[in-house]
C-alpha cells in the first residue's frame, strides 16, 4: 500500500534543473522505493535488515541536509566533479589516456564548486574531502535529528552488517550435536517492514513540502508506525 502510493506520487514530481535540493530528494525517494520493494522480497531472511539499514542512512543524509537545503544539497550533487577528478587522477597515474575534452570539463567544474569540498589544511595530493558530508558522520546527524533510528533498529541491523558475534550468533542454534543456521528471522523482519515504512512516508514527507506533491492528508493518514512501536504489536506488512 505505501510503496504504490509512493511510486503514483512519485510520477507526478516535476524538476527544474538549478533545484538541487528537489534533484537530491527526488533521487532519494525513488531509491527508498527500490530498497523497500527489495525488503519486501527478503523478508523474512535476517538480510532485509542490510536493506533497511541503508534506508535508515538515506533518510538521515536527506533530513540533515533539508535544514540547510541549498547549501547542502549544492554540496551533494557538486561531488560528482570530485568523484569524477579522483578518476581522471587515477587514470593518469596509470598510465591510461584521458580526452582533453574530460579534462577542462572537470576542471571548469572544480573551479566552481571545488571550494565547497577543499580541506582547510591539505596535506596530501588530494585536497578535497571523502565524502560531500565533509567530515560530519551519520551519528551526528542522529544527534541533531534524533536518535531513535539509530540507537534501535540501525544498530542492532549493524552488528549483521559487521559480521558481530551477536548478529551471527543470533542465527545459530545446536541440536543432537549439530548447528544449524536459520537465515530467517521475525524480530529483524518485523523491525525492517517497520523501518522501511518509516523511511518511505518521511522521505515523501519531505519530497511533498519541497516539491508540492499535493500528497500531505494521504501521508498524514498513513502514520500509525508510532502505534505500532508502543503497542508492541506485529504489524501488517504495511509496503504492500
Amino acid at each position: 500500500m505505501v510503496l504504490a502510493f509512493a511510486d503514483k506520487s512519485a510520477r507526478g514530481i516535476s524538476l527544474k534543473e538549478e533545484d538541487d535540493f528537489g534533484f537530491m530528494t527526488a533521487q532519494f525517494l525513488y531509491k527508498q522505493m527500490q530498497h523497500a520493494q527489495s525488503i519486501l522480497d527478503l523478508v523474512p531472511r535476517r538480510d532485509a535488515g542490510l536493506v533497511a539499514r541503508t534506508m535508515i542512512d538515506g533518510l538521515y543524509q536527506l533530513l540533515w541536509t533539508s535544514k540547510e537545503a541549498e547549501e547542502r544539497a549544492r554540496r551533494w550533487r557538486s561531488f560528482a566533479i570530485i568523484y569524477d577528478w579522483r578518476l581522471i587522477q587515477r587514470c593518469l597515474r596509470e598510465g591510461f589516456p584521458v580526452p582533453e575534452a574530460e579534462v577542462r570539463r572537470n576542471a571548469t567544474g572544480l573551479k566552481e564548486f571545488g571550494s565547497l569540498h577543499r580541506i582547510k589544511n591539505p596535506n596530501s595530493t588530494d585536497p578535497y574531502h571523502r565524502s560531500w558530508r565533509g567530515g560530519v558522520k551519520l551519528s551526528d546527524m542522529a544527534n541533531s535529528l534524533g536518535r531513535e533510528l539509530y540507537d534501535q533498529p540501525y544498530n542492532e541491523f549493524s552488528d549483521w552488517e559487521h559480521w558481530g558475534v551477536s548478529g551471527i550468533g543470533n542465527s545459530i542454534s545446536r541440536q543432537d550435536g549439530h548447528i544449524t543456521i536459520n537465515p530467517d528471522c521475525d524480530r529483524v523482519a518485523d523491525q525492517s517492514l517497520l523501518a522501511a515504512f518509516q523511511c518511505l512516508l518521511q522521505t515523501l514527507e519531505v519530497a511533498d513540502a519541497h516539491l508540492s506533491l499535493g500528497i500531505t492528508g494521504n501521508i498524514q493518514a498513513s502514520e500509525t508506525i508510532d502505534s505500532f512501536y508502543s503497542d508492541g504489536l506485529r504489524p501488517p506488512n504495511p509496503l504492500r
